[in-house]
């Protein structure tokens, strides 16, 4: 006799491969091994497994379950890179690649942004099977490496650095394709229907070198950025002006400063200076628009002051996109989470809009998606996947009524009809 999916889903199976993914470090670059463990867990489900090698040691895992035939096949995509990685500055049990569980809620690197999302895939797809239910389209699976916005700039190099959606982009590029895509990064079970897309920009400061005892007879490029950066930070709300949206909040973020010789400090004023923003856009922007906007901000600072030297740089730059809330993937995410939850799915709010997630890409291949994740919420309520200092935050209960509000959204997806 069989069970609806929903009653099927094993809340011990989803928290073992949680607690199992976060256990293993997988920072961008560094994914091989989660890698081989979630290629093995779904092909013990009976999944068609195979790997995408992008390079040498990262390869995107792509597995499917096929239905009967002519319903719409769904693509469940996450990634297996994490935010940060053990070695970066932070403290907290969250931002450490080890388990830790806490009164119904767990801690840990990668446990809300996301790894519970590829346990969620694998434990939906699995009370479908145990349950019996029938599914015309094929459910696919598309869990890749190098999601994390990052990307190589100046001496920081190598494929440690190469996030910003190059797994997906792979993926999509060689041949994966479905009809509709759920991605369940950390929204806090809410129901995201698009992205901003982002720029990364690096603006340089150039100065005159000189020693300290001599240091009057230089330029000082960092001196010439700290006057430029309230002028940077100033625009954003000039920049919002300029690109109103209905339901996205593009935002601009000082993300990293770095001037001057750290093993000479002798050389002083510093000979240059480099500044690093992220720059968040509305669908559709042109980055050569945003360029212009930006070099004119430094053209004004440089007409106030006649010894600025600048140079601008864009190293990244990826679009966004979004979906009708009227759209068959948003309307079965609706009907799915007020089944499981009782009540119905509520939406972020605008500045949320500018994390940015695969399903940027994906849509630009011709599939609408939406993101629906159970990361993102702490136990305070805050909407977050930091539970403050402590780190990367899931509750345990929130992994298992997500899993079951996407057994049956998947049922219903995968049965409707093509477009």
């Amino acid at each position: 006799m069989s069970t609806s999916p929903a009653d099927a889903v094993d809340r011990s199976y989803i928290l073992e491969m949680t607690k199992d993914l976060v256990n293993i470090p997988s920072s961008t670059g560094q994914e091989a091994e989660a890698v081989q463990y979630y290629a093995g867990r779904l092909r013990e489900l009976g999944l068609e497994v195979e790997f995408q090698e992008v390079e040498a040691d990262r390869s995107n895992v792509i597995a499917r379950y096929r239905g009967t035939g002519g319903g719409k096949n769904v693509l469940l995509c996450g990634h297996f890179d994490t935010s940060t990685t053990p070695a970066d500055a932070v403290s907290g049990s969250g931002h450490a690649p080890s388990y830790v569980e806490e009164g119904g809620w767990a801690y840990g690197l990668g446990i809300s942004n996301m790894k519970n999302a590829l346990a969620i895939y694998a434990g939906a797809t699995r009370a479908i099977i145990e349950s019996k239910t029938p599914v015309k389209g094929d459910i696919v699976i598309g869990a890749v490496i190098g999601e994390i916005e990052k990307a190589p700039v100046d001496k920081y190099t190598g494929k440690d650095y190469r996030g910003a959606g190059s797994g997906v982009r792979y993926m999509l590029h060689h041949g994966v394709t479905a009809d509709v895509c759920i991605n369940g990064e950390p929204t806090g079970m809410r129901l995201q229907l698009g992205n901003t897309g982002y720029i990364f920009a690096r603006i340089t400061t150039k100065g005159v070198p000189s020693h300290t005892y001599s240091k009057h007879t230089g330029i000082d490029a960092i001196a010439k950025m700290e006057a430029l950066l309230p002028k940077i930070r100033e625009w954003e709300e000039t920049y919002q002006k300029r690109h109103p949206h209905p339901i996205m909040l593009p935002l601009i973020g000082v993300g990293a400063i770095e001037g001057g010789f750290p093993f000479k400090p002798s050389i002083c004023p510093a000979p240059f200076c480099h500044l690093y923003i992220h720059i968040t856009t509305i669908p559709g922007t042109k980055p050569m628009t945003v360029y212009r906007e930006l070099e004119e901000v430094l053209k004004e600072q440089a007409a106030r002051d006649p010894e600025l030297e600048w140079e601008l740089k864009f190293y990244m730059a990826s679009d966004g996109y979004e979906v009708p809330d009227s759209s068959p993937v948003a309307r079965a995410i609706q009907k799915s989470h007020r089944e499981v939850f009782g009540q119905d799915v509520i939406y972020p709010e605008p500045a949320r809009y500018a994390v940015s997630s695969d399903c940027s890409p994906i849509f630009q291949y011709g599939i609408p998606g939406v993101t629906y994740g159970a990361g993102g919420i702490t136990p305070s309520g805050v909407y977050s996947m930091y539970d403050g200092a402590k780190g990367e935050v899931l509750g345990l209960d929130n992994l298992h009524k997500m899993t079951q509000s996407y057994a049956v959204a998947l049922v219903d997806l995968c049965n409707q009809s093509p477009d």
